[in-house]
């Protein structure tokens, strides 16, 4: 699929459709009545998030793999699966790494997050496979590698409400996006705004997470 998908990209035309088609269509391309019309001015205003779906489908499939893999090996032992889990982690890295430079710079194909194309969703997968590398490695490092390494609470939090953690970060990206002229701001600017939005949506994971925390603790008193 995703390999289809990237030829239609590359070679089918889609990436310059996506990138500078038209946002409406009109009665001298062919459609007759209203509705078609309506139709196809629908697809092309929103031709990203639509044709997106494809490239973000791939990439939920293959991490899910990718977990499959790296995080969870059919091993019993736990020294083993700690030892293993580290080195897939290492390995996968470094070849999702391999991939996109070879895509990017022998094959000419550019990052477009627009068009979610291979090259991105290959460096999407690689930077976040080499930070759960990173982490686990600093989590298990100078320990027992086969004592239980419990996660940071904010990694939980977000795990547990991503819903609601990705509702308030889009409308927090949009409010931006209203508010601030992000082009031409300057870098003292983006870091303080990136600064106040980070804080503002793990500050939300955390308030959810302690408020379902003490519901559990009220309900199993009231048990």
């Amino acid at each position: 699929m995703m390999i289809s998908y990237q030829l239609y990209l590359s070679i089918g035309g889609g990436q310059d459709f996506i990138e500078n088609g038209p946002r409406q269509c009109s009665i001298t391309d062919g459609f007759a009545t209203p509705w078609s019309l309506s139709l196809c001015s629908m697809i092309a205003a929103n031709r990203e998030g639509i044709l997106g779906i494809i490239g973000y489908l791939s990439l939920r499939l293959l991490s899910e793999s990718m977990a499959r893999y790296c995080i969870w090996p059919k091993v019993v032992e736990p020294q083993t699966v700690t030892n293993l889990r580290q080195w897939r982690l290492l390995f996968s890295s470094v070849a999702l790494w391999a991939a996109h430079y070879f895509l990017t710079s022998s094959l000419g194909i550019p990052n477009s997050r627009r068009s979610t194309n291979v090259p991105f969703i290959l460096w999407v997968l690689a930077q976040n496979t080499s930070e759960l590398c990173l982490i686990h490695f600093a989590m298990t490092s100078g320990r027992e590698p086969y004592l239980h390494v419990h996660a940071p609470r904010i990694f939980n939090a977000v795990n547990r409400f991503g819903l609601p953690v990705f509702f308030v970060s889009n409308i927090l990206t949009g409010l931006v996006n209203l508010l601030v002229d992000t082009i031409h701001s300057s870098n003292k600017k983006a870091i303080l705004i990136l600064s106040i939005y980070l804080v503002a949506v793990c500050g939300l994971a955390l308030l959810l997470d302690k408020i379902f925390e003490n519901k559990r603790v009220i309900d199993k008193k009231a048990d």
